[in-house]
This record gives C-alpha cells, structure tokens and sequence, in this order.
C-alpha cells in the first residue's frame, strides 16, 4: 500500500501543479495555424495575399497595429509574427504555475541572445534602427527600449548600452582563461568595424547561451536531460556550419577553426577538423551520420543549416510533448508557436525572393 499511495501521490501532485496549464495549452494547441493554411498562404503571388488571409485569423488585431508603420508589407508579416510569440509566451506566463515560470524565462533567454547579435550583425552592414525593428523578437529579457539604444549606439557606447542589460552583467562580470570582461568589451566595439571580431563575437554569444541553458534552468530530471540533449545537437550543428564556413572561406588550419568552436556538443574533434577539407557540400552528410542524420538532399550551405533547423525544432516539439501532465506540455506548446512564426516568416521572405510555391515550403516545418 505504502508504494502505491506514493505512486497515487506523485500523480495527483503533478495533476494539481500542472493539469490547469496543460489544459490551457491543449486549448491553445488546437486553434493554432495547420499545415494547410502554410500551403495555402505559400501559394499567393504576394505578401498582401497573405495578410489578407491572416486577417482572418488570431493575428488580425496585431496586423493592425502594424499597419500604421513604414515597414514593408513583408516587414509587417515579419514583426506581427514576433509581436504575437511574445504575447502568446506572456499569457502562457500568466497561467503556469510558478514551479513552471524559472524554466520558461530560462528558455526566452534565447531571444535576448538571437536579437543581440541581429543587431550586431546588422550595424556591421550599416542598417539603421529602423531597418533592424521588424526582425526583433521581443520574447527576451532585454526590452524594446533597451534594443533601440543598443541598436543606435557608437563606437563604445555599445558596450555602455549592452552592459547595462541583465544579460550584459552577466556577461561581463564573468572571466575565463581565454577572454576577460575589457576584452569581450573591446570586441563589442570592433564588432561593427570588423567581420571577424564579429564571427568570434557570436561564437562566443552563442556558447554563453548554451552554457546557460545546460547549466542554469533548473527543470524536472526528465525534461532536462532531453533539454540537455537538444542543446548538444544545436551545439553540433552550430559547429558544423561554422566550420564549414571556414573552409568555403578559404581556412584550413585547425587553430583558427577551433576559435570558431562552441563547447558542449558530442561532434568528435577529427570529424569537425575533416570538415575543413570539404569542397562537396553534398558530402557532408554521410561524414555527419553517425552523430546528425539528415534525410533529404542536400546541394548548398543554405540547405544544411534548414535540415538542421528542421530536424532540432522537430525533436523539440516531439521529445517534449509525450506527457499529458508535465511541464514538457506547456514547453512543446511554446516550441510550437515558436515555430508558427518562424513559418510565416520564412513563406514572405521567399514570396518576397519570388521563391515557388515549392521552394517555400521546402524551408517550413511541419508540427
């Protein structure tokens, strides 16, 4: 008896903490965008036919208010879809439990990190606020405000505006044996005037990020292994394309690839340091099976990296949804969503590329 009223225990207990939300989400679940609205908004000839289909839908309020900038109709499309992630992530917010919310807003942190180096990025090529805004996913920690300074500041000023963000402190009060704090500030400011400070800049944004969901979400035993073992897939997979961008750039010497190297995956040394030599972007898969299967063709750089972008959203959405009464529900409904808007906005940047019917939906993932 003495077991089986534990067992009863530990089911009602997860019923109590997590039954109200899981339903709220299932709820949710059901009404969101399928896989034939994505078809039907990939076959319009423009952006306009396909905002006037999503009119239609939950995200015609947020169309309106986009509606009233100078953005381009895809720009629109594109800041609608991050508007309502982060609306959709702030009513989720609302209704976990607060055993819940520790996990979540260590999974939004991505999002500080993702628009962070957007922005880096952009002012290396010369894109003004204006032109960066419709890109930012304001799911993160770091507000609208805090990204617009970052985002207009010059030459130290940066730094100045970076540092003061949550994320920044963090980033700048910690020290390791290969980079120190006036260092990493010192690459802040060359970021903007040279590409390969910015490459090693997300290098090492990107292992500050990974390191952070390995070790700094404090989630169920179960959800965080598979966390755990989505992060060094993202991790391998970052590396590969890293890598392999090296090669295309003409880098054959293993030292300075290993400058462009994420720690934390399971990609052994002497497959990465093989990838160097790649001149046939066909190849790699069957030289990456053993660790990263990838079904499908592959012909380009381009295609790799949408492979691995749909196989780890895949493994999100399905390792975590396989309860139903967990915090993994709740975490498959976010990755879900996530999803939905990267869906729209992959359909009008190829309607804007004039991309076919085809080829778009080639990039989409199905959920």
């Amino acid at each position: 008896m003495g077991i089986i009223s534990s067992v009863f225990d530990l089911f009602e207990s997860k019923h109590l903490v997590y039954g109200y939300a899981n339903a709220r989400v299932k709820a949710r679940k059901a009404k969101i965008l399928q896989w034939e609205n994505f078809e039907d908004f990939s076959n319009q000839n423009t952006v306009d036919g396909v905002i006037a289909m999503l009119e239609r839908t939950y995200y015609k309020d947020v169309l309106a208010q986009t509606s009233l900038t100078d953005m381009s109709r895809a720009e629109m499309v594109e800041h609608a879809a991050g508007i309502h992630y982060a609306e959709v992530v702030g009513k989720v917010w609302d209704f976990v439990p607060a055993k819940a919310r520790p996990a979540i807003a260590g999974l939004m942190r991505k999002w500080d990190f993702v628009n962070l180096k957007m922005i880096l990025s952009s002012r290396r090529t010369g894109k003004r606020w204006e032109e960066i805004k419709p890109f930012i996913i304001p799911a993160g920690t770091i507000g609208p405000r805090q990204l617009e300074a970052i985002a207009r500041a010059e030459g130290e000023k940066i730094y100045v505006e970076v540092r003061r963000t949550d994320l920044g402190r963090e980033m700048f009060s910690q020290t390791s044996a290969t980079i120190r704090g006036t260092e990493l500030e010192q690459m802040f400011i060359q970021s903007v005037r040279s590409s390969q400070t910015l490459n090693q800049l997300q290098v090492l944004l990107d292992t500050a990020y990974y390191n952070y969901l390995a070790t700094g979400i404090n989630m169920p035993d179960r959800d965080a292994q598979v966390l755990q073992n989505i992060v060094r897939k993202e991790i391998d997979a970052r590396n590969i394309i890293n890598v392999l961008r090296l090669a295309k750039a003409g880098v054959k010497s293993e030292e300075t690839a290993k400058k462009y190297i994420i720690s934390g995956g399971t990609m052994r040394q002497a497959v990465l340091k093989s990838l160097l030599g790649v001149e046939d972007i066909s190849a790699v898969p069957q030289m990456i099976s053993h660790t990263f299967p990838i079904k499908g063709e592959v012909k380009t750089l381009v295609d790799l990296e949408m492979a691995f972008k749909q196989e780890i959203a895949r493994q999100k959405i399905r390792r975590f949804y396989t309860s139903t009464v967990s915090l993994g529900t709740i975490l498959s409904f976010l990755f879900i969503k996530e999803e939905e808007m990267n869906n729209l906005r992959r359909i009008v940047r190829g309607i804007d590329y004039r991309l076919s019917p085809e080829e778009i939906r080639a990039t989409l993932v199905v959920y």
